[in-house]
């Protein structure tokens, strides 16, 4: 299933090698490398699916939750994050992510979390 997905990481690797990753699985993806870009490109466009690391620079992966949940979208979230904790994992999943991903994450880890998301 073909799908828009847009990339949130403040790391310009991980954002190349995940969207190779989604694009050679068929998903259109976009990237954005912090809180502010994201928000541009969720203006521009609609997303099936948003992979957001926790910590942007700018803000965090949970008000990209709060964002997605005020706008009132149908967007599913799946937070990536390299330091996870309790309360992040917490969050995560009372503000509605799908999945909260460790990082560093495999290819096929990444693939089958995506997979999974957009069947839900």
């Amino acid at each position: 299933m073909m799908a828009n997905l847009l990339v949130i990481d403040d790391e310009e690797s991980i954002r190349f090698s995940f969207s190779k990753f989604l694009t050679a699985e068929g998903h259109k993806v976009l990237t954005a490398k912090d809180y502010r870009e994201a928000l541009t490109r969720m203006d521009e466009a609609e997303f099936e699916l948003i992979l957001a690391d926790i910590f942007l620079g700018d803000g965090w992966g949970i008000d990209i939750l709060r964002e997605v949940m005020r706008r009132n979208l149908k967007t599913r979230v799946i937070i990536m994050t390299a330091y996870p904790s309790a309360e992040t994992l917490q969050d995560s999943f009372r503000m509605h992510a799908v999945d909260y991903l460790v990082k560093p994450l495999k290819q096929d880890g990444l693939i089958h979390s995506v997979n999974k998301a957009l069947q839900i």
